[in-house]
C-alpha cells in the first residue's frame, strides 16, 4: 500500500500518483497592516462611494443626529450612580443619546440611560435584554464629530440623521459605528466605521 509523508514545510504526494508542494515557513509571509485614517476623514477613499442625489434643492427632513453630546453624555453617564464600564448599545439622534447597559454588572437586566444637554440623565426600569457588551473606555467622543463632518464634505445636501453602536447593528463588522445618511429623497447610505475613524464600507441605499 502507498504512503504519503507529510512534513511541515513540503508536502510530498508523489508517491500517491501527485506533485510536490512547497509551503512558505511560518513568518516568511508579512502580515497584512491596516490602512491608517487619513487625517481628514473626507479624504477617507471608502467615502468615494457617497455620491450626492439631485434633490431639487430642498433640505432634508430629518434632524442631525447629536453627536457633538456625545462627550457630555458620556461625562453624565460616569458621574450616575450606576457609571457603568460596559455597554450594550449607544444612539444618537436629534436631540439625544442613549446608552444600554447591564444594571449593575447583571447579565440581561438592561435598563437605558437618556441624556438630552441642558437635562439630568434618565435611567429606565430594568427589561430583559442579552446583546453583547463592549468597553465604554473603547469610544473616543472626538472621533465622531470627526466623521460626520467628513461624511457632510462629500454630501453636503445630506444629514446625518442617527447613529448607533452596537454588535447587533454592525452587520458583520464587529463593533463599528452604524452612521444613516438621509437626503431630502430619503435614506441616501449607511458608512460603517471603526472606533478610530477608519471607514470599512459604505452601503447605499436602493
Amino acid at each position: 500500500m502507498a504512503t504519503c509523508v507529510i512534513v511541515i514545510t513540503t508536502i510530498t504526494l508523489t508517491s500517491c500518483g501527485g506533485r510536490e508542494l512547497f509551503v512558505p515557513d511560518a513568518g516568511a509571509i508579512p502580515i497584512p497592516t491596516l490602512q491608517t485614517p487619513p487625517s481628514d476623514l473626507s479624504r477617507a477613499p471608502q467615502l468615494q462611494a457617497l455620491v450626492p442625489r439631485e434633490t431639487a434643492g430642498i433640505a432634508p427632513s430629518s434632524a442631525p443626529a447629536a453627536v457633538d453630546a456625545l462627550p457630555g453624555a458620556i461625562a453624565a453617564l460616569h458621574a450616575s450612580a450606576d457609571d457603568p464600564t460596559e455597554l450594550t448599545r449607544v444612539y444618537i439622534n436629534g436631540d439625544t443619546v442613549i446608552f444600554d447597559y447591564e444594571k449593575d454588572g447583571v447579565n440581561g437586566r438592561s435598563v437605558s440611560a437618556v441624556y438630552r444637554a441642558g437635562d439630568d440623565l434618565i435611567v429606565s426600569d430594568p427589561s430583559f435584554d442579552d446583546q453583547v457588551t463592549f468597553p465604554l473606555a473603547s469610544i473616543d467622543p472626538s472621533v465622531l464629530p470627526e466623521l460626520v463632518t467628513g461624511i457632510l464634505a462629500r454630501v453636503p445636501e445630506a444629514v446625518v440623521a442617527n447613529v448607533s453602536l452596537d454588535v447587533a447593528r454592525s452587520s458583520g463588522f464587529g463593533l463599528v459605528w452604524n452612521i444613516e445618511v438621509d437626503d431630502a429623497r430619503g435614506s441616501l447610505a449607511t458608512v460603517y466605521a471603526d472606533l478610530d475613524g477608519t471607514v470599512v464600507a459604505v452601503d447605499e441605499a436602493s
